[in-house]
């Protein structure tokens, strides 16, 4: 349990640091939704919730953003992951991948939506980079 913990408090680091040099260039990939998601799917699915929960308050207390954004992200990213789970009934490497990219894809949507300010102005330039 410890070293789960001590991945994720790693991994929270890892993202704040790639979001201060690759995020002011590029797009920073989103390593806590990946590493929230393995955990989930073979441990406990309690790490998706209070992980998603205080890995985004950290991370917007970090970052600057505003409070709860990236938590409200996670979690809805693990809610569109955990609907995927339910519809499909897979299993394995594929099966995980999957969940992965939908809670990458939703969490980042949500968070350029809630974290710009005017909300949602932030999603045009975006688009524009993808």
């Amino acid at each position: 349990m410890q070293f789960r913990i001590f991945i994720l408090a790693f991994t929270i680091i890892l993202q704040f640091l790639l979001e201060l040099t690759i995020g002011r260039i590029f797009i920073a990939p989103s390593l806590i939704p990946l590493v929230l998601i393995y955990f989930s799917v073979n441990y406990e699915s309690l790490w998706a919730i209070d992980g998603a929960f205080w890995s985004g308050i950290v991370l917007d207390l970090l970052m600057h953003q505003p409070p709860g954004s990236s938590s409200l992200a996670f979690l809805l990213g693990f809610f569109a992951a955990r609907t995927f789970s339910k519809l499909s009934s897979g299993d394995g490497r594929s099966y995980i991948l999957s969940m992965m990219a939908i809670a990458v894809l939703v969490s980042d949507t949500v968070f350029v939506l809630v974290a710009s300010r005017p909300i949602g102005s932030g999603f045009s330039s975006v688009l524009l980079i993808v």
